[in-house]
């Protein structure tokens, strides 16, 4: 009896609209990738990396043009600015910058032990990034490194409408002696992955890899 009464109050709450109901912003990346310019040094090399490249998750909620990169994962190896990777989060809610194996290195960390992690992240659904600033050492072009970045976010709304988020995250490591230019995607277009330079002290500057976004 106190079961069929509980399930008759909650069928009539959520007819009454009382329950609040997240509304999926059920959206894709469309057409075709557009770089923002670089922040950071040039020194010659390029490395790039998307999340679409990934398979869809394991419950195939997600599809492979509902990604977007949602965070960004630094690691160093002896002062070497060598490894980034990706967190990818979607476009329909369902995954908020969940991580992956999806990353990029460079001689001295190709093969070998990592540390001093550094993450930048949205855990806000549907927040993904749009706009980013890299700190260097300052050093001649081949030898400059990357210390520190700084994301900021713009929200996917329903059938891939943009909204502007106040929010943002960084990190910055010691040496981190100048901020370069804030740079950022197209004001119609999100990140879905980025270009990294690099020189002889690793990755030197970051541009990102945009989409523009429609309905699913």
């Amino acid at each position: 009896m106190k079961q069929r009464l509980c399930a008759r109050v909650i069928i009539a709450i959520l007819l009454s609209g009382m329950a609040p109901v997240h509304a999926w912003a059920e959206a894709i990346v469309i057409g075709t990738v557009s770089n923002s310019p670089l922040s950071g040094s040039a020194p010659g090399g390029t490395r790039t990396l998307d999340v679409k490249t990934l398979a869809p998750d394991a419950f195939a909620t997600t599809s492979k043009d509902q990604w977007a990169l949602g965070g960004l994962v630094f690691y160093e190896r002896s002062d070497e600015a060598c490894y980034i990777g990706t967190l990818r989060t979607s476009l329909n809610g369902r995954h908020t910058a969940e991580s992956t194996s999806n990353k990029i290195t460079r001689p001295p960390c190709t093969g070998k032990n990592v540390h001093d992690k550094q993450t930048i992240k949205f855990d806000k659904a549907d927040h993904v990034v749009q706009s980013i600033q890299v700190c260097t050492t300052d050093k001649k072009k081949k030898d400059d490194k990357i210390k520190g970045a700084e994301i900021w976010a713009v929200r996917v709304g329903q059938n891939g409408t943009l909204f502007e988020a106040n929010l943002s995250d960084k990190f910055r490591r010691p040496n981190c002696k100048r901020w370069h230019e804030k740079v950022s995607c197209p004001s119609n277009q999100i990140a879905i992955g980025f270009e990294a330079t690099y020189g002889d002290g690793g990755f030197a500057g970051l541009r990102l890899r945009c989409k523009a976004v429609g309905p699913k």
